[in-house]
Order: structure tokens, then sequence, then C-alpha cells
């Protein structure tokens, strides 16, 4: 599908100035540009030394995740320096507090990639994914996975993972080596493309179903968290498909708060962990633009960053953070148990 640039700009927002994801306190980036060693945009990443690897996992279980972070960069070259250290604890702080959800029940694969910054000229041209930057980091994105079933997944089941900017370079993913790839589709046990707008056109390119209930294999779940009262989502866009993470339900039926096992919430710029708490909140699909529809409880205040009243992007994750890990459990008991 064809994203515009508005709604890319946002959805990229810097994660530890404004934040794309579920922190509730993020820190300043320390950035160097003096002494930044940036990999020439012309040059793959070598995916075969370790060190451009946030994860390569003990193999301790019977399936794999590829996750990809979101946007967490400001560089000003308009790409991640992901030989800068300060860039790099970035990643690594969203990745424990994303990517833990699935370290439960599977082995969590994360490379870093020369994601797209919000230093990037967004006027390059009106269709956002033909941007060179973002097609920098989802050719690194391809580069990696590739690498990992080539010399990692040794023929294990694997789910993808991603949120915001990791979401849609994993669409592209998608679009480019699964639509044709039977086998390969029937090795992915699920793809949580959380986020971001995923419709029905793209599923027919990924040759994938969209999840309709908590254990269905070789599918996509996707959602976008907003209010009741909120004017719409920036990365809500016509046609978004979605499923309810406390009862999945794509209809509207309501999941109140006694269903959530536990939101989790973190500082993402940093990993550490803050809090916890049961019954958090409700949840309900509103049929007519897609988004998942919550209140938060009385009282309770966050920080949206950038985004408008109610938009609850940053929060995709840590609102379902316990529902999604049991439903991860879930997936694999079911796809081990179909194959």
């Amino acid at each position: 599908m064809i994203y515009s640039l508005f709604f890319l700009f946002v959805s990229i927002c810097l994660i530890l100035t404004a934040g794309c994801t579920g922190s509730e306190s993020p820190s300043p980036a320390a950035e160097d540009e003096e002494n930044a060693v940036v990999i020439s945009p012309d040059n793959s990443v070598d995916y075969s030394d370790s060190s451009n690897w946030i994860s390569v996992p003990a193999i301790d279980k019977e399936v794999d995740v590829f996750y990809v972070y979101p946007t967490v960069s400001g560089n000003e070259t308009g790409l991640m320096d992901i030989t800068n250290e300060d860039e790099r604890a970035l990643a690594e702080g969203v990745f424990t507090s994303q990517g833990s959800v699935f370290e439960s029940n599977a082995n969590v694969y994360a490379p870093y990639y020369r994601q797209m910054s919000t230093g990037a000229d967004m006027t390059q041209t009106p269709v956002a994914t033909d941007i060179k930057e973002f097609k920098i980091g989802a050719a690194d994105v391809e580069d990696a996975f590739d690498y990992y079933l080539n010399n990692y997944n040794e023929g294990r089941p694997f789910i993808l993972a991603g949120h915001s900017q990791g979401t849609m370079a994993l669409m592209e993913l998608l679009k480019d080596r699964f639509g044709d790839d039977e086998k390969l589709r029937s090795q992915m046990v699920a793809a949580y493309l959380i986020g971001y707008t995923v419709t029905d056109e793209d599923l027919e390119k990924y040759g994938l179903k969209a999840a309709e209930s908590a254990n269905d294999t070789s599918v996509v779940i996707t959602y976008n968290t907003q209010s009741a009262t909120s004017e719409g989502g920036r990365m809500l866009l016509p046609g978004a498909i979605c499923i309810n993470p406390l009862n999945w339900k794509t209809d509207s039926t309501y999941a109140p708060a006694s269903e959530n096992l536990g939101a989790r919430f973190y500082n993402d710029s940093t990993g550490e962990f803050l809090r916890e708490v049961a019954n958090y909140t409700g949840a309900e699909i509103n049929p007519e633009n897609g988004a998942l529809i919550t209140e938060i409880p009385e009282g309770e205040v966050l920080d949206l960053g950038p985004h408008g009243e109610g938009v609850y992007h940053r929060y995709d994750i840590s609102f379902w953070w316990r529902n999604l890990e049991e439903n991860v459990g879930e997936r694999i008991d079911a796809y081990l148990m179909q194959n």
C-alpha cells in the first residue's frame, strides 16, 4: 500500500524525545556526531558479525522470533548509525521492553538495522516507502532475515514481530519474500505487525490471512490503540484490519479490564522496568475505522509524545503485554500440534 509522508513522519517519531512506544519517561540521546562512524548506505551490513545483532539467543525453545524495533534514531544524516553506542543502547532498551514479550516462549533474534531516522528528508517522494533511507533500512532487515534463515534457523518455525517502523520494514519483507514462497509462509507461526495499518490488499500480496482467533496460525496479528474520543491515530489508515488482544475477536465485542492479564510499562530508552498493572483497561474494536478502542484508568496520566489526544501508539504493546505473551504461547502450541 502507499503510505503518505505525513503519516509516516509522525509514525517514526523519535522514541528518546517523544517516543513511538510505551516508555513513560524517555531519556535524551547523547549523540556525538563528530565521532560517529556511519556505515555507508552503499554497503550492506555484515550480519555474520554478531556485533550487528542485538540478540542471538541460546537455543532452548522450539520456535524462533525475528523482531524488528521501532524508530529510535534522530541521526541528522537520515539513517541510524548502528556503530554508535548511544544509538545502539536505545535499540537495546526498546528490545528489552518489547522483545521480552516473546522470550518466555521463543528464541528471539533481533538485528540492528540502519533505519530511517527523524533526520531524513521527508520531501523526497510522495511515496514514503520509496524514501532512500527507508529503503536502506528495509533492505538491512531483509538481509538480516536471510542470514537468520540460512545460518541460525535450522528449520525451526518462526514468528515475525515488529512495531511502528519495525512493522513497516516487515511489511516490505513479507511483500518481497512471502507472496510467492509457500514453504516460507508455512514455516511462519504468525506475524505480529503492531502499530501500523495492515489492509486486505497487503495480505493478498503476502499470501496470508488476518488472525481471527487466539490460536490460528500462519496469520497476521495487527491493531492500533486509541481512545473513543480520539480524532484518529496517524498510523491508522483507511482499510485497517484489527484484532482485539484481550479476547482475540475481530468484531466489536467488548473485552472488560478483568480480561487484561497485565500491562507492563518500561522506559524504552533504557529498558528499565517501571511497573506492572493487572486488569489495567479493557478494549473493543471500532468497526468503522479498525481502531482498537480503550479508556485508561481514571487519574492515569501518560506521556503520549507527539500524538494527538487519546492516541496510545506508544503503548500498543505495554497495555496488552501479558495477553500478548500468553497468546504467543497459544499460537506456538497450536502450530506445533498441527505440524
